[in-house]
């Protein structure tokens, strides 16, 4: 090998452990454009908290990191798991058009003309809240007690 040759070897090869020790020396909060777009958007939270008067109408939803409360467009209030399996419903398909969290603190399903077809009868308890944990339950508490459950932790 040439004089020529070796020393632009040697060249190429000392750029090449530059460059190396320059991406390794990259401060150690530094993200990539793409990661840190990313990070930026939030994420579920874990547990979904909502306060009286609340409506979901057809295919609207609460969600969790493992569960969502959905009103189904055929009328039925279902809780999915984070698999998208079925863990309950109120099995008022034909019947529920929307569901109110309402100011007594129950969680009703209506029809259209407003008849109620299913309620977690939890009325009498003003300022309670829907949560839609992130063990899979979703739960109505009044202040610290849970007047009402669907069980479907997990």
């Amino acid at each position: 090998m040439g004089k020529k040759a070796s020393t632009l070897l040697v060249a190429v090869a000392l750029a090449s452990v530059t460059l190396v020790g320059q991406a390794s020396a990259a401060p150690s909060d530094h993200t990539p454009a793409s990661a840190a777009s990313s990070a930026a958007k939030p994420g579920p939270l874990a547990d979904q908290v909502r306060y009286a008067p609340f409506t979901l109408n057809h295919n609207e939803s609460v969600s969790s990191n493992t569960a969502r409360l959905v009103m189904q467009s055929d009328g039925n209030l279902v809780i999915y798991d984070e698999f998208n399996r079925a863990r309950w419903a109120t099995r008022t398909v034909g019947q529920g058009w929307t569901t109110s969290f309402q100011e007594d603190g129950n969680l009703v399903v209506y029809t259209r003309n407003g008849r109620a077809v299913w309620a977690s009868n939890t009325a009498g308890h003003p300022g309670s809240r829907l949560v839609v944990q992130d063990d899979g339950n979703v739960v109505i508490y009044d202040g610290s007690q849970a007047i009402w459950s669907s069980r479907t932790n997990h």
